[in-house]
């Protein structure tokens, strides 16, 4: 063939096709988070409540027997805070919560541990814990009296058992459908079981866990103000049912707004903790 083809370099340079230049990244567009979100409905949700139930009040659609206007029940809560009893009762209930959190999702952790390691323990205990959740735990208060008397531990104990069962079965769902590839990687590369279980199993049924957390603090801390309202002598829960047998119905209801205002502050907590704990697992 005779046909010559120019070399590269000799091709002149307004007729060499231009490179293309590397695409700017695009700059990330501004998202609002979905915790803005959440936040922002939970105010706009409270504030249309309370609106709703100032107006009712003030226009008679109700009684103040029935539901007083908020801006009585806020202006009740600066005398509640001067109240030594208020911070005798808010005490008890604040140990009791605590305790019941702490003991309730270490118990309810090591159960769910132990229904993953010996399948068959959990085959024979899980129905039960799953019975449990539909049946009153106030109804073994009786059992608890006689045990460990008319105390704060009678209430601990069975508010740690609400919070345990959440977070025993959510941590055995987790542990359980982890995938098996996970397994067969540890053994491949001879992880120890302590390698195995923190490094390996807990990350991989780690929004199993974190929800069982959130089960375990709420059933806690319904747990702890039911005990409490039905046959504790103190506490939040008491103090309520005190009120309401006396039909004080103003100061009930802003003790009622102080435990709301703790479930709340509890949900922010657990919110911040599950961001903590699940941390990276989302690119």
């Amino acid at each position: 063939m005779t046909t010559s083809s120019l070399a590269h370099d000799d091709i002149p340079a307004e007729a060499m096709p231009s490179q293309p230049s590397a695409p700017e990244p695009a700059k990330p567009k501004r998202t609002i988070n979905g915790a803005v979100y959440s936040v922002s409905a939970t105010v706009a949700l409270i504030v249309a409540f309370i609106a709703f139930a100032e107006i009712g009040a003030k226009t008679g659609l109700w009684g103040e027997q029935v539901l007083p206007a908020p801006s009585t029940i806020f202006a009740e809560l600066p005398g509640l805070f001067g109240d030594p009893q208020f911070w005798l009762d808010a005490r008890r209930t604040g140990i009791e919560v605590a305790l019941s959190i702490v003991f309730g999702s270490l118990l309810g952790f090591l159960a769910g541990l132990t229904f993953w390691k010996l399948p068959l323990v959990g085959r024979i205990f899980e129905p039960y814990l799953v019975s449990f959740y539909a049946v009153p735990l106030v109804l073994f208060y009786p059992v608890m009296i006689v045990l460990v008397g008319i105390n704060a531990m009678s209430v601990i104990i069975l508010a740690t058992i609400m919070a345990a069962i959440p977070m025993a079965l959510n941590t055995a769902v987790g542990l359980n459908t982890m995938p098996p590839v996970y397994m067969k990687l540890a053994r491949s590369l001879k992880a120890s079981p302590r390698q195995t279980l923190f490094a390996i199993a807990i990350p991989a049924a780690g929004p199993f866990i974190v929800a069982g957390l959130r089960l375990a603090v709420v059933y806690a801390l319904i747990g702890t103000i039911a005990m409490e309202f039905t046959t504790a002598q103190a506490g939040l829960g008491y103090r309520i049912r005190y009120l309401y047998e006396i039909f004080n119905n103003t100061e009930m209801f802003a003790y009622i707004v102080i435990v709301l205002a703790l479930s709340m502050i509890l949900t922010v907590l657990l919110a911040m903790v599950e961001r903590v704990l699940l941390r990276g697992r989302k690119s």
